[in-house]
């Protein structure tokens, strides 16, 4: 056993330990007692609550070797009501993948909102776990035309494979189409219980030849930043860069920015895509 694995144990003890010492444990629907030493949960209790093993769990806490399974630390995580960023770190220091169960909604706060807006004239939009546009500005707007769809019209995925209004919109189709469904896969592995994404990846299947080909080739990546070209119906083309910024929270909501070269064209161009927005 190396160094680095017995210290990601014990890193991982004290991790449960004082997560467990800050839950009153009336919060839980257990009776404090006049006989606590410590405060928080004891050991059993969380064992209780995780409907797990009191020995399992004390030998998890202790840093002892053991296996631990993502569905016993779904569990051990809603018994320790862990944030999700301390849920995620529980996960990391597990070394174990975490499987995120998907949200009934999906909101953008007024905070970003207001971050769209003071893009201006960056085109700018929020993409939700299912790529799905949640909130997006004017120039965002112009330049995709999201505001006239609405159902799976909002869906960047479906848009880039079966809307051909919005397939006009892209040049290098065939490498936007390839990059965006190796994108959406390695998101969509996240959510294997969620039917919102079984029913969007069927639908373009059997009415796709092009995701149908692309999704049987398995290829995986990651957020990445880069270049798109655009063919606008009045300004023509537009070169821009985009990149990706995670949302805070759980799921995989992003923002998703384009810019243009300074002094380039297509910098002037996106000044006359929503002019309103620009002043």
């Amino acid at each position: 056993m190396n160094v680095t694995a017995v210290e990601r144990r014990h890193e991982l003890s004290d991790f449960l330990r004082t997560r467990r010492a800050k839950i009153v444990p009336s919060d839980v629907g257990l009776a404090d007692g006049a006989r606590r030493r410590t405060p928080g949960l004891r050991r059993e209790e969380v064992a209780l609550l995780a409907n797990i093993g009191t020995t399992w769990y004390t030998r998890l806490e202790q840093g002892l070797p053991i296996n631990v399974s993502a569905d016993v630390l779904a569990a051990i995580s809603r018994a320790l009501r862990l944030t999700s960023e301390e849920r995620r770190h529980l996960y990391l220091l597990a070394e174990l993948p975490l499987t995120i169960a998907a949200q009934e909604d999906e909101r953008v706060s007024e905070l970003v909102l207001r971050v769209l807006d003071a893009l201006e004239p960056s085109p700018a939009y929020v993409r939700g776990r299912r790529w799905d546009v949640l909130a997006y500005n004017r120039s965002a707007d112009a330049l995709a035309d999201f505001s006239s769809q609405t159902g799976l019209g909002r869906n960047i995925v479906w848009r880039l494979f079966r809307d051909e209004k919005s397939q006009c919109r892209y040049g290098d189709l065939q490498c936007i189409m390839r990059r965006c469904v190796a994108n959406f896969r390695t998101v969509a592995a996240k959510y294997p219980s969620d039917p919102a994404f079984t029913e969007l990846i069927e639908d373009l299947r059997a009415n796709s030849p092009d995701f149908k080909q692309l999704w049987a080739e398995h290829d995986v990546l990651g957020s990445t930043e880069g270049l798109k070209r655009f063919l606008h119906p009045e300004l023509g083309e537009l070169i821009l860069d985009y990149t990706g910024f995670e949302i805070p929270g759980d799921g995989d909501m992003r923002m998703v920015v384009m810019t243009a070269q300074p002094g380039s064209e297509s910098e002037r161009k996106l000044r006359l895509l929503a002019p309103a927005a620009a002043v």
